[in-house]
C-alpha cells in the first residue's frame, strides 16, 4: 500500500496502517522507499510483526441493545421519564 511523502524534510515520521494477518505468528515484511527526486535515495528496510489473537469484543454494550418489538421500543421511550401530556397529544392530530 504506497503511502506518498510530499514534504522536503531531511526526515519525517509517518504511520503506516494496513490490516494485520487473521493468523497469529511472526510475519516479515519490507518497507520500501523511493525517491522520484534523488538518485541512490531509495531505501529497503526489514520489519519484523508479531500478530497475536485478537482481543474479545464486547458484545454486551449498551449500544446493542435493540428491542425486538415496537412494544418493548414503546416501553423503553415510556421509561426515559419524559412523560407526555394530553395537550401534547391533541397538537399532533
Amino acid at each position: 500500500m504506497p503511502y506518498h511523502v510530499c514534504t522536503l524534510k531531511d526526515t519525517e515520521e509517518v504511520e503506516l496502517k494496513f490490516p494485520a494477518p487473521s493468523k497469529t505468528g511472526n510475519y516479515q515484511y519490507s518497507v520500501i522507499l523511493r525517491s522520484d527526486s534523488y538518485l541512490g535515495l531509495d531505501q529497503i528496510k526489514p520489519l519484523k510483526l508479531e500478530v497475536h489473537e485478537a482481543k474479545a469484543m464486547l458484545d454486551n454494550h449498551p449500544q446493542w441493545d435493540i428491542p425486538d418489538t415496537e412494544e418493548e421500543d414503546e416501553e423503553q421511550e415510556d421509561s426515559d421519564g419524559i412523560e407526555e401530556s394530553e395537550d401534547d397529544d391533541e397538537d399532533n392530530d
